[in-house]
């Protein structure tokens, strides 16, 4: 009997020393001091573990600039190329690369090297373009697809007119 009363007694003292220890102040006028408090630290926590977390701030974006349009009468870019395959367009860019075609002619790199599928291709049947590596150029043809490239097929150097 004693032993339950002795349980009973450690069972209620624990349930006042949670209540005193979770609930409201047991003084009211320390009540709104210690609110507060509790208050302070956690807006002061907040802020400790936002600086930890280091949240990205947004970069503002430059205001965005208009793309000229082409020096060559009625070209497009040769990044727009692929939009306007099966058709016949004049096309403007510039030469970053030359190297010799399967068949013995030339082949341009517009835009982008080789193997980028961004970029364009001038398939020349005959003549040396070497000369034009690193000039702006405009080319009048059929856009194609080739090996998922825009592609234009010429005869020779002269459908390829030097820009700059």
């Amino acid at each position: 009997m004693a032993r339950h009363l002795l349980v009973v007694c450690l069972a209620v003292l624990s349930l006042v020393v949670v209540g005193l220890a979770c609930g409201a102040p047991a003084n009211p006028a320390v009540g709104p001091a210690g609110a507060q408090a509790t208050d302070v630290r956690r807006t002061e926590a907040a802020r400790v573990q936002n600086i930890i977390s280091n949240p990205s701030t947004a970069t503002p974006l430059p205001a965005p600039t208009a793309t000229p349009s082409p020096t060559c009468p009625n070209a497009i870019w040769w990044t727009e190329a692929r939009t306007h395959v099966g058709e016949l367009r004049s096309i403007q860019g510039t030469v970053v690369g030359t190297r010799a075609a399967p068949a013995g002619g030339q082949l341009l790199e517009v835009g982008l090297p080789y193997p980028d599928p961004l970029g364009l291709a001038i398939v020349l049947a005959s003549g040396d373009a070497s000369a034009l590596n690193g000039k702006t150029v405009c080319a009048t043809g059929q856009i194609q697809l080739l090996e998922g490239r825009p592609t234009l097929q010429l005869h020779d150097a002269t459908g390829v007119k030097l820009v700059d």
